[in-house]
């Protein structure tokens, strides 16, 4: 045969019109030789380039219904116009095409398998680079249904379908000296003006020394993370002594955080911050409601995205906290309109 009838059949790839034509013209020509002298269905693929299945699948497909009369012989011929209509019909019936092409996922797998990024900060670095990418509610239905090689729990975030029920918050003391969040102004609860910070400390594992103090301003979203040697209440105002030496903080006009022993001496760490505003209002949570500074709580669950529980702080570098800061705070946010806290941050201070 000659091989300008070979068929240059990619694998994965559907054939063309064109390609048909050339089938149905060596496979009617072979029915019409003599019983002796025609070849088999398998000889044909081969000389045509095509997977067995490929070619038998296609003549099924493609097979008149009416029989032909040739030489006394009745014979079934194969039409290409009828697998293409055929081909055709199925193509309209499947739906609309994925949004997400193979060379998107490929890129998404990069950015959120390897890079540890969320699927709106890959679809943020994404569009930077030149792809036209959907929605990101489309990227987490996509990843729901297992269509681009990544699984439900290996993203940062995911939605959950159902919210636990929250218990209703009661105080864990009685003391006068401490603020409860129930007299926390309003314009702290609308993050409408700069200066607004939340508070909490991630610990080490068992047998580890240190943590981290954690800071996140409520309007910009900006956070601080530096490293202290114990998780104590020496430690936390001796940590932020040394971010007001930075002039790291900026403004501060409230500070809220929850019940933990580190937090108790609030005095002293008010006095820490007395360079940044002499009227500092410190407030305290409801006990067992860590939503109420959901702000810091994020920031905690990206930390331990990369430092996970059982983690010894002790032998891990303030670069490494550092870069980790820099990351959090270059994520673009929704509530940020798509900017990053970076960027609020210095339009904000």
């Amino acid at each position: 045969m000659s091989n300008n009838c070979t068929i240059h059949h990619v694998r994965g790839h559907h054939l063309r019109f064109d390609q048909r034509e050339t089938i149905a013209l060596i496979y009617n020509a072979n029915l019409r030789l003599p019983p002796g002298k025609r070849k088999s269905q398998n000889q044909l693929a081969k000389e045509l380039g095509l997977a067995k299945s490929t070619f038998s699948r296609e003549i099924n497909r493609g097979r008149c219904n009416n029989p032909t009369c040739f030489a006394g012989r009745t014979i079934w011929e194969y039409s290409e116009h009828k697998a293409q209509d055929s081909v055709d019909d199925g193509n309209r019936n499947k739906g609309c095409p994925m949004k997400v092409t193979n060379r998107m996922a490929i890129r998404l797998q990069e950015l959120i398998l390897k890079g540890g990024h969320s699927p709106n900060h890959a679809r943020e670095i994404m569009v930077a680079e030149g792809f036209e990418m959907p929605h990101t509610r489309t990227i987490y239905n996509h990843i729901e249904h297992g269509d681009i090689g990544i699984c439900h729990g290996q993203t940062p975030y995911h939605p959950k379908t159902r919210r636990k029920p929250r218990e209703k918050p009661r105080r864990s003391y009685r003391n006068p000296s401490r603020l409860s969040i129930e007299f926390r102004s309003k314009a702290v609860d609308e993050r409408t003006r700069f200066g607004h910070w939340e508070m909490d400390t991630v610990v080490s594992a068992r047998g580890g020394r240190g943590g981290l103090l954690v800071l996140t301003e409520r309007k910009t979203r900006y956070s601080l993370i530096e490293k202290i040697n114990t998780v104590s209440q020496n430690e936390i105002v001796a940590a932020i002594k040394r971010l007001v030496r930075k002039g790291s903080l900026g403004a501060v006009r409230s500070i809220t955080t929850d019940n933990g022993g580190e937090f108790a001496n609030h005095e002293e760490i008010r006095k820490a911050l007395r360079r940044t505003n002499r009227f500092l209002k410190f407030y305290y949570t409801h006990a067992y409601a860590a939503w109420e500074k959901g702000s810091v709580e994020n920031v905690n669950r990206h930390i331990r995205r990369f430092f996970p529980k059982g983690t010894k702080f002790n032998l891990v570098s303030r670069n490494r906290i550092k870069e980790l800061q820099n990351f959090i705070n270059s994520i673009p946010r929704a509530s940020l309109k798509g900017k990053s806290a970076n960027e609020s941050f210095l339009l904000g201070r």
